[in-house]
């Protein structure tokens, strides 16, 4: 498989018309026909401009196709760092139920836990107010997070 080729697919993979790819890369829709011929020249604008468009995308693979077509971001599996550090059944059902929480209520559990252990309230509010910007940080990313088993695993 080409270049040519391998546009085609990633277009396709996409579900992108050859319209759509144009009005992404700037050029013409014949442009993108022309680009997906066998033997036709794509420039390094173009293949920088994919790359942009699709998070994940590997280069190489676009270039030469090597490879796998999107790059394997490193997985973190909570189920195995938990298990790994010798935490019973019991345990990953309590963190697994925390995550389930809704968020306000997390906080106020926090917050129970702070005042119950006398964390300095200085260094709760900085610590809450990470926990909040990371919350909203996780929600807004929540679209590029990978589901593995049980929904457990997300890119790091």
């Amino acid at each position: 498989m080409n270049i040519n080729s391998r546009i085609r697919l990633l277009r396709k993979e996409k579900g992108w018309t050859q319209k759509s790819l144009a009005a992404l890369l700037g050029i013409t829709q014949s442009g993108v026909s022309f680009m997906e011929q066998d033997g036709s020249t794509v420039s390094d604008q173009t293949i920088k401009t994919l790359c942009l468009a699709c998070p994940g995308l590997n280069e190489t693979w676009l270039r030469t196709g090597e490879g796998e077509m999107y790059s394997q971001a490193e997985l973190f599996s909570l189920d195995r760092f938990l298990q790994e550090r010798g935490a019973s059944d019991l345990e990953l059902s309590i963190v697994k139920a925390y995550f389930e929480l809704d968020p306000a209520i997390r906080r106020a559990v926090l917050d129970h836990f702070r005042s119950r252990l006398a964390i300095d309230p200085d260094e709760a509010e900085a610590e809450a107010v990470k926990q909040e910007y990371l919350l909203q940080k996780r929600a807004a990313a929540g679209s590029s997070a990978t589901a593995g088993q049980d929904g457990e695993e997300r890119r790091a």
